[in-house]
């Protein structure tokens, strides 16, 4: 019936027809990054991360100097979002990985603490009201003395302490003195050393109450309209005025001692030279993502950044011993002795 009616339907014998077609190769190194199969795209990961060696190896992505900060500020914020908790070191291991980013974010926290420290030359108005700002942030703090950025920076560096002496005790403790691989432990004890005594001098000691009018809402943005940078203090008829601690003039009290002025000076520099140390190191490290050709850029531009911030900090004792303390807003500072 078929031939007679629809003799082209016959197609053939069942069995007769030409063998299957080969099945597609599979996706590898040697295929393309896209391989077209099916209705989907199968990404080559080999190639790509062969080809992000290859990148890192050199340049990168971007070229000349704009590149090396690029690649060095992104590796360092990575770094700093990344600060304690989701790394390997919860463990104590001599990895790496924690030692740098609690480096990272201690190395953010003494930039920001030198930029709320130069409040010292704007007066006791501004410098004390930059220190009750964080007193009143204490409803942070988890029902401790404290708020919660004090909280984690202690954290930060008892992590970076622990794990600073586990890997130097695990790697270079064999290492003589002269082969220089002692050095970041030894500069590390003395700012250790230099830390708990900053702290029992500033943040634990006895200071003299300051009559300060605080802004009710912890900033005063009202004084940017006006050029101004009294951030942390209101100066106007009827403010509601407390008692703070008067850490400007314990500032230069403490100062006034040329003894103390060159403790803290001997301080900069060990802090300088620790950094450059470390700084070295973490630069190449593989987590920081910077091209293998930038690298002695990032480390030339941390150099400048240390020297910077190392002026900065170098800058409040010689102020504290040279100069007398200012007036403030609600009453005037008594001479020191």
């Amino acid at each position: 019936v078929i031939g007679k009616y629809a003799p082209d339907a016959v197609i053939g014998k069942v069995g007769t027809g030409a063998p299957a077609a080969a099945a597609a190769p599979a996706g590898g190194a040697a295929q393309p990054l896209l391989a077209k199969g099916g209705d989907h795209k199968v990404m080559n990961w080999a190639k790509a991360d062969k080809n992000r060696q290859m990148r890192m190896q050199g340049e990168g992505k971007l070229g000349g100097w704009l590149g090396a900060v690029a690649y060095m500020v992104l590796g360092f914020m990575k770094e700093i979002l990344f600060t304690i908790v989701p790394q390997k070191n919860v463990t104590l291991s001599n990895d790496r990985v924690g030692l740098t980013r609690s480096a990272m974010f201690l190395f953010i926290f003494i930039i920001i603490h030198a930029v709320g420290n130069l409040h010292v030359f704007l007066g006791p108005d501004d410098f004390n009201g930059y220190g009750y700002f964080y007193v009143r942030l204490y409803w942070t703090g988890f029902g401790f003395h404290a708020n919660i950025v004090e909280e984690y920076i202690l954290l930060a560096a008892l992590l970076h302490v622990f794990v600073a002496l586990k890997r130097t005790w695990d790697i270079s403790i064999n290492y003589t003195i002269a082969s220089g691989k002692l050095n970041l432990a030894f500069s590390g004890i003395t700012l250790l050393t230099f830390m708990m005594i900053h702290l029992f001098q500033f943040r634990f000691g006895e200071t003299k109450p300051y009559k300060l009018c605080p802004p009710p809402y912890l900033l005063n943005l009202e004084t940017l309209l006006e050029l101004r940078l009294n951030l942390f203090w209101v100066g106007y008829e009827g403010c509601k005025a407390t008692y703070v601690r008067d850490i400007y003039r314990m500032e230069f009290e403490v100062f006034q001692s040329l003894g103390w002025v060159m403790f803290y000076l001997s301080a900069v520099i060990i802090f300088s030279t620790h950094m450059c140390l470390g700084w070295q190191k973490v630069v190449p490290a593989p987590s920081m993502d910077i091209p293998k050709r930038y690298q002695s850029k990032a480390i030339h531009m941390g150099y400048v950044m240390t020297v910077f911030i190392a002026l900065v900090y170098a800058s409040f004792p010689i102020y504290g011993h040279l100069f007398p303390m200012s007036s403030g807003y609600l009453g005037t500072e008594p001479a020191t002795p």
